[in-house]
């Protein structure tokens, strides 16, 4: 046994690696915006940026601009901190774990596109099985949250959606290499627009009451996108915008961004060994 869980020690240590981990290792005081790096399966890297845990109000207000009716406003708390992709998931990074790409917009640091909610979910699987479990897709409250980053306007960042945004107006007709654009509070780039990014819930209606740590219902038939993307209007790649698509479905304005539950101990340290 304990033979085991050395090897298991060992095989974490050596699977991740700290870009930046400074500051407290509580989910509560941790900055949101520290950077670590993952090394994904084949060799890739990832950075994941934290999420610290907090309030925000999830949803549109009356009388913005593109607004659907799906957009109910309602506060959001999520109790607990996560990790978040800095981009969407890349050609290159798809290729490191799946040995395959069959994106339409070949080039290994533009997002990888035409990919259905099942493939995503292949890819943490197998990321899974050298992380131990702790890569997932982030659910649309988490998704949301990370966009805004602290902004209620429908736009976050500089507030500008050709500053941060790949969309049909700038885009010309394709997929743009990941990070282009300015960042928002947080360090995440391309949350709005490029490629819509797959969230875990299935699609519901939502409801005007608060909420905490909302996940979405058990079942469904349709999986929540958000985003918007290089084909869409800009009003469709504003913070609030919910599509719903059938998981089965590949397009290529379909993507994913890759999220963690928090390193094992929950420790803001390299792990030991390295």
């Amino acid at each position: 046994m304990k033979a085991k869980t050395a090897f298991v020690g060992l095989a974490v240590s050596a699977l991740w690696c700290i870009a930046q981990a400074q500051g407290p290792t509580s989910d509560s005081v941790r900055e949101s915006g520290t950077v670590r790096v993952v090394t994904l399966p084949g060799g890739a890297t990832m950075e994941m940026i934290w999420c610290a845990p907090g309030t925000f109000e999830m949803g549109s207000p009356v009388g913005e601009d593109g607004r659907f009716e799906n957009e109910v406003p309602h506060q959001v708390t999520l109790t607990r901190g996560f990790w978040l992709g800095k981009h969407e998931v890349t050609q290159r990074q798809w290729e490191s774990v799946m040995r395959s790409n069959h994106s339409r917009f070949r080039n290994p640091d533009s997002p990888v596109e035409n990919i259905s909610w099942h493939d995503c979910a292949t890819f943490l699987k197998r990321v899974n099985a050298a992380l131990g479990g702790a890569a997932r897709f982030p659910t649309e409250a988490e998704w949301e949250y990370a966009c805004r980053a602290g902004s209620d306007a429908p736009v976050a960042g500089s507030g500008v959606l050709a500053d941060m945004a790949w969309y049909e107006q700038n885009s010309d007709s394709v997929t743009h290499e990941a990070g282009a654009k300015k960042p928002n509070a947080w360090g995440f780039h391309d949350m709005q627009g490029n490629v819509l990014e797959w969230c875990n819930d299935w699609f519901s209606t939502l409801s005007a009451e608060p909420a905490v740590d909302p996940k979405g219902p058990p079942s469904g038939s349709f999986k929540v996108l958000k985003g918007g993307c290089w084909f869409f209007y800009g009003r469709d790649c504003r913070c609030a915008y919910r599509l719903r698509r059938e998981p089965s479905l590949k397009n290529c304005i379909f993507g994913f961004r890759m999220a963690c539950s928090d390193f094992p101990g929950n420790d803001a340290t390299p792990p030991k060994g390295k």
